[in-house]
């Protein structure tokens, strides 16, 4: 399968805000299941699944199956230990468990100017 996958970034990302982040692939998404993981080199790790992949859609909503489209939902400091330089990896699961990934690149984040607390 070839795939075609766009994803809506801003300018900076904060260790600490929450994140949505909005894709877009090729595929019509109506019979897979998406699996993504934000992860840095040491040891900070975030899984994020559809509902029908065990997650919910306060991890991965897809707004529009037909066009491919959804987002990635990072709750608020669940990134505050990421190291600035992290990964992005998103994966589609078809109806026989074939996974395919279709985005790995690096995330950079920056620090927030004001101390939390």
């Amino acid at each position: 399968m070839y795939t075609e996958t766009n994803i809506s970034l801003p300018n900076k990302l904060f260790r600490g805000d929450s994140l949505d982040i909005e894709c877009q692939t090729n595929v019509n998404l109506t019979n897979y299941k998406i699996h993504a993981e934000l992860f840095d080199r040491f040891s900070s790790s975030i899984l994020l699944n559809t509902a029908n992949n065990g997650g919910s859609v306060n991890e991965i909503s897809i707004t529009s199956a037909s066009e491919g489209t959804f987002v990635l939902h990072i709750a608020k400091d669940l990134t505050d230990l990421f190291h600035l330089n992290s990964y992005l990896e998103i994966s589609l699961i078809d109806s026989s468990n074939k996974e395919q990934t279709i985005w790995f690149d690096i995330i950079k984040f920056a620090d927030n100017i004001y101390l939390r607390g």
